[in-house]
């Protein structure tokens, strides 16, 4: 059969399948090139499954996708299964149809099972929780004690800590809890794994983004400072500008220097290395190499450091990122 063929043939048995309580009007397909210009639902996961599946932020659906809808779109307590119908093509070549209906009733099992219980029983088990882990920059030094029982590596003194994401209320906000290392222990696993999988996690819930002008900061749309993204225009900062890095989100936003990639582009950009002042845990300042003296970078955050309060302090360093040999840390003043 080939992979139209198995498409098709798919969604037909799909809706059959009684048995696992699935309506025909629970299922969705979306083909490659599928976008949404006018629906913020479609267009959140249009960009989320871009980048989990291919690391890249755009409009446009990249692949073909089935999506079974939990409950009606919207809802409270609403979920979904998404899955990418490539995978699943490769799973019948390999064994005809029991390993894909194997992969999707799990699949489907599990976000029932997490719909109803809270997800706060389920932190021993990886696979329930996988998609909820997050990544939150914080100052190493000043919660070296309570970081002795939480997973989390360090880069100079910021300590990129894994956190369960509880729940992202609008008016309550972000509600996470840090992974006790008891917990992690049992899923048995690479902490360079969970945590680059985290990462990817926290990118797709809160992309990279770049202003200009202080003013461009607030109440930001979503479309505005994007530089990492297919096409986005964005190429270019200026030797003098001293731009700010963040994500959509804003907080915790400093994260945005550590995710995959962003250095890397942020020096194309910049033509070269570059200075990080890291003016809280929400946010950083980019100099390019060359621009200003690094201790007169160190004077600004000490400044700004003595304003905040001191949770919101990540680091009392000037970070730099080296565009030839592709490293990033702490400078020596």
């Amino acid at each position: 059969m080939d992979y139209d063929g198995f498409k098709t043939e798919l969604m037909e048995q799909l809706a059959q399948k009684q048995e696992w309580g699935i309506r025909r009007d629970q299922l969705r397909f979306y083909p490659d090139g599928f976008t949404a210009d006018n629906d913020p639902r479609l267009l959140e996961f249009i960009r989320n499954t871009n980048i989990r599946y291919h690391r890249k932020e755009s409009d446009v659906l990249m692949g073909d996708y089935l999506v079974i809808e939990e409950e009606e779109a919207g809802k409270a307590g609403a979920s979904s299964c998404r899955f990418e119908m490539k995978y699943l093509y490769e799973c019948f070549q390999k064994g005809a149809w029991k390993p894909v209906w194997e992969n999707i009733k799990a699949n489907i099992e599990l976000g029932r099972r997490l719909g109803v219980e809270s997800i706060l029983h389920h932190m021993a088990e990886y696979e329930a929780v996988k998609e909820r882990l997050i990544v939150r920059p914080i100052n190493y030094t000043d919660h070296r004690y309570e970081l002795s029982d939480c997973v989390y590596e360090t880069v100079g003194d910021i300590a990129l800590v894994l956190y369960l994401m509880v729940g992202d209320d609008p008016e309550a906000g972000l509600m996470t809890a840090k992974i006790p290392r008891r917990v992690f222990e049992c899923w048995g696993l690479p902490q360079e794994q969970v945590l680059e999988s985290a990462m990817l996690n926290t990118n797709i819930m809160a992309p990279p983004r770049i202003y200009f002008k202080p003013t461009e900061c607030y109440h930001a749309p979503y479309e505005r400072g994007v530089f990492m993204s297919v096409g986005s225009g964005v190429d270019h900062i200026g030797r003098l500008a001293v731009p700010t890095i963040t994500t959509t989100k804003q907080t915790n936003g400093a994260i945005a220097l550590f995710y995959p990639g962003v250095c890397r582009r942020l020096a194309q950009m910049a033509g070269g290395s570059f200075y990080v002042a890291f003016t809280s845990i929400h946010e950083a300042r980019l100099h390019c190499e060359g621009s200003i003296a690094p201790r007169s970078i160190l004077g600004l955050v000490r400044d700004v450091n003595k304003r905040f309060d001191p949770t919101e302090i990540l680091t009392r360093k000037v970070y730099f990122y080296d565009a030839e040999k592709e490293a990033f840390g702490p400078v020596a003043l």
